[in-house]
């Protein structure tokens, strides 16, 4: 690591004296040192100011992607609704499957060019989102539809309770619990 000491010009030294008047290959030390610490203010300042958007923006801001936005009414009164942006992704690069209580919803693309230089070039995308399904929601109902605007819905019904048939409920009368002056010959007899 370079200190101040390294950097400093020969004329420092007690030799440079007797010498006279001394050049050397090294800058002054104030010179590089001054610089340094203005760009360190500078990427401080920039780092500020980006740290601010950031949280001007909110967590949520911060994940989203162009492409990948979703919108999630889960556990709503009707059941459970999802909307997930997938326009870049054909129908057949999606799939959506059930696994236990989860929703996952995977889009795959390969996308492969060449142009007329003969470069090559090879982008292969991947969404991959999941979603638990509350247990109120029917997750064997589940549906889903994708809009000419590229915004797949998958929604799934709440779970419609069977009518309970009415029952009657018996009610158990426990023993009277025996009072404080009673003789202990009675708490024999119950127990034999």
């Amino acid at each position: 690591m370079l200190c101040r000491m390294h950097l400093a010009p020969f004329a420092s030294s007690s030799l440079a004296t007797r010498l006279g008047t001394v050049k050397t290959l090294w800058p002054h030390a104030e010179t590089i040192f001054s610089e340094l610490q203005q760009e360190m203010e500078k990427a401080r300042q920039f780092m500020s100011s980006f740290e601010q958007l950031l949280s001007s923006q909110g967590p949520i801001a911060a994940e989203r992607a162009p492409s990948a936005s979703a919108v999630a009414t889960q556990g709503s009164g009707e059941g459970f609704s999802i909307c997930q942006d997938v326009k870049n992704f054909a129908p057949e690069e999606l799939s959506v499957k059930v696994v236990g209580r989860k929703v996952v919803l995977v889009g795959q693309k390969e996308t492969q060019n060449v142009d007329e230089k003969g470069s090559f070039s090879y982008k292969y995308e991947v969404l991959k989102r999941e979603w638990d399904v509350p247990d109120e929601v029917d997750a064997e109902a589940l549906s889903c539809s994708l809009s000419k605007e590229g915004q797949l819905r998958i929604e799934a019904p709440r779970l419609a309770l069977p009518a309970a048939p009415e029952r009657n409920v018996p009610i158990q009368v426990s023993p009277a619990a025996p009072q404080p002056g009673a003789a202990p010959e009675d708490a024999s007899k119950t127990q034999a």
